[in-house]
């Protein structure tokens, strides 16, 4: 497996929160989804690979470099950073916003754009479909349009890595599905390597190749998601009972109704 981003023993602390030990690889040209509970450590290990969170031990490697070894520009486009949703952005039009995805290929002072940065921004609100949203102010679409606008802000970076924070989050169903597919599309047209971190566990396996399972800020297992998920792995990450149905390769996951109710009880006896 050719790797995109690699990490050996690498710690990091923050306040009493810890992340322990992560041994992992992320393979290159390829959708990897990080799951686990919420507090796992998920977000954490993402602010790691971005350079917003340093650590403390370890080794982590991105494109068969070290991190530290890169300086700023040179890593703005490598590797592009998108957010949790509830960030704040500045208040620009759609297209205005997306030029800023250009900034790491600009030199100081400079703010023109050139033909070829006006050639991405099209590009890059083109493959998300927001080009009919790009005279309007960002803060007006919907949440659905405004994810794809910050992907497609992302993607004018030109980087071979894109890293997500929850992209579905507060999004209706028709709107995740529309994400996720237009997620797939950009891996599967440009071959770039995406790694998101998901709560859906159902779109991890039906979407992604590869899964990363984290529980108490350590990884605890790794692999193809038709292998991983099972209702072991759903008892053992996820402390719940439940079945797994496969459709046309897509799992559906089926609790045991009423479980919780139940643990309480035992738990009072």
């Amino acid at each position: 497996m050719e790797k995109a981003i690699y990490a050996k023993q690498m710690n990091v602390h923050i306040g009493s929160f810890t992340l322990n030990n992560i041994n992992v690889e992320i393979p290159k040209g390829k959708m990897t989804a990080i799951v686990g509970p919420n507090g796992s450590g998920k977000s954490t290990f993402l602010k790691v690979i971005s350079r917003l969170v340093k650590p403390e031990f370890g080794e982590v490697m991105i494109e068969q470099k070290e991190l530290d070894a890169y300086k700023a520009k040179e890593f703005a486009q490598t590797l592009a950073m998108m957010p949790q949703s509830k960030q704040s952005l500045p208040n620009l039009t759609v297209k205005e916003l997306i030029q800023y995805g250009r900034s790491p290929y600009k030199r100081f002072f400079e703010h023109h754009t050139n033909p070829e940065d006006q050639e991405i921004v099209e590009w890059a609100m083109a493959i998300t479909g927001t080009v009919k949203h790009k005279d309007r102010f960002f803060h007006t679409l919907s949440g659905g349009e405004q994810q794809k606008v910050r992907i497609a802000l992302a993607l004018a970076q030109k980087t071979n890595i894109l890293l997500l924070d929850e992209p579905t989050t507060f999004l209706d169903i028709t709107h995740q599905l529309e994400l996720m597919e237009l997620l797939e599309e950009v891996n599967v047209n440009h071959g770039m390597t995406i790694v998101m971190v998901l709560h859906e566990l159902q779109q991890a396996a039906a979407y992604c190749h590869h899964l990363i399972a984290m529980q108490k800020g350590m990884v605890v297992s790794t692999g193809p998601p038709i292998e991983m998920l099972t209702p072991l792995f759903l008892k053992e990450i996820y402390q719940i009972e439940a079945k797994i149905i496969y459709e046309d390769n897509y799992p559906l996951i089926v609790p045991l109704k009423g479980q919780y109710h139940l643990s309480q009880q035992k738990q009072a006896l």
